[in-house]
């Protein structure tokens, strides 16, 4: 008989022997158990990123697209802005529609819905890879609400630009198109206009020569903030001063051109933005990061989800 302690005895050849089989065994029950283990474990986890991920969706769509929405106007979608300067152009189309009431609006509707929807953000539970974007998403809904308050407040200063850029091309159009007879009131702000921006306009020969002028004098600082500040209040007057004795006799000169009008329009653009900061600076800057943030967190989400 066998001894089973001697060293040299081989068992893996043996036919019968269980040795093998055991360890064979084992080994593969621990090769299943991880792998039931590792599957659970992924599977939780992909449960857990799934659950933040409509979490925060519902967030978004629940919450800060009320506070978007409210600014921009109804089933607007900020993400779909190429860029701030497309965002601010959106943002003063909304304010020219209701001028009066629009910053009030932003400070008592708008901005609240910014600090909701960025608590609501917050209390969000995520997993660890996504705090350090959550985190900036949140910042960035309350920079909006702080740039947009600040906006609200100095808004009302620009109503006034506002009405002169949209007089302008009206008063300039009665001014051209004027045949005889008693000047309107946007017939004598406008000559009293040209007369203040070029008091030398009389010895010009034409629109041309205006133009020619204007295309130089734009280029000076002082010239475009003089028009901004003094000369371009003429075009809203109300009532209008008394018609100047050479308005006929300059009108007849410049009836045929109206170009002068876009150089105009051009000198109010450089006056008014030499005139103060870029008031939607801060917005734009807020929506950057907003904008960034959201894309990180949905980043992270798609390749955690591919699989």
């Amino acid at each position: 008989m066998a001894d089973l302690n001697d060293p040299n005895l081989d068992l893996r050849g043996k036919k019968g022997s269980k040795v093998p089989l055991i360890v064979v065994a084992v080994l593969a029950v621990g090769g299943i158990g991880f792998f039931v283990f590792r599957t659970m474990t992924q599977r939780d986890e992909r449960k857990r990123q799934a659950t933040f991920v409509e979490d925060f969706a519902r967030v978004e769509k629940e919450e800060v697209s009320k506070f978007w929405q409210c600014i921009l106007g109804e089933k607007a979608d900020a993400a779909a802005f190429p860029d701030n300067l497309a965002l601010g152009a959106r943002i003063t189309s909304q304010f020219g529609i209701d001028a009066k009431n629009f910053p009030s609006k932003v400070r008592e509707q708008c901005t609240p819905k910014a600090i909701d929807a960025k608590n609501k953000v917050q209390a969000l539970s995520a997993p660890s890879e996504y705090e350090e974007p959550l985190k900036k998403y949140a910042a960035s809904l309350k920079d909006l609400a702080d740039a947009f308050d600040a906006w609200a407040k100095v808004a009302p200063a620009q109503i006034q630009d506002m009405q002169i850029a949209k007089k302008l091309p009206d008063a300039s159009t009665a001014y051209h198109g004027w045949e005889g007879g008693k000047p309107t009131a946007d017939i004598i702000n406008y000559d009293t206009f040209l007369r203040c921006s070029v008091p030398t306009i009389d010895t010009l020969k034409d629109t041309q020569g205006l133009v020619e002028l204007l295309f130089k004098e734009c280029k000076k600082p002082e010239f475009t903030t003089k028009i901004v500040e003094t000369c371009a209040k003429e075009l809203i007057a109300d009532p209008p001063p008394a018609p100047n004795k050479q308005l006929v006799a300059l009108q007849k000169k410049l009836a045929a051109d109206g170009r002068e009008q876009s150089a105009f329009d051009d000198c109010l653009r450089k006056g008014r933005k030499g005139k103060r900061r870029d008031d939607l600076a801060d917005i734009g800057k807020g929506w950057l990061a907003w904008s960034e943030a959201g894309h990180s967190i949905r980043e992270i989400a798609k390749k955690a989800l591919a699989d």
